[in-house]
């Protein structure tokens, strides 16, 4: 195991127990924003999200992590150029090794 990968798994375990806590612990929470990465950061709003959309009068810290997170989450366009030049670079590899 390397280190991305046990971090990785520290926040998913961290995130399990926080899904199933109806007032998970700032605590837990501050680990998990402290450990994401951008692979796992879509996984965690989604649960915040999903937190918020039970709670008929959510608290305004729980809104503020929501808030917090979505902006440094990358934009859909961001993500796109990011993902065309990948693929670019990526066929001019190929075509470099014919």
């Amino acid at each position: 195991m390397d280190a991305q990968e046990a971090r990785a798994r520290y926040v998913e375990m961290l995130m399990d127990r926080v899904r199933k806590d109806p007032f998970p612990s700032v605590d837990q929470l501050n680990r998990i924003e402290a450990a994401l990465t951008p692979s796992n950061a879509g996984d965690y709003i989604e649960m915040l999200l999903d937190k918020f959309s039970r709670e008929r009068y959510p608290s305004p810290p729980m809104l503020d992590r929501i808030e917090n997170v979505a902006a440094q989450l990358p934009d859909r366009r961001t993500m796109e150029i990011a993902q065309a030049l990948a693929e670019r670079r990526d066929a001019g590899e190929d075509e470099d090794e014919d």
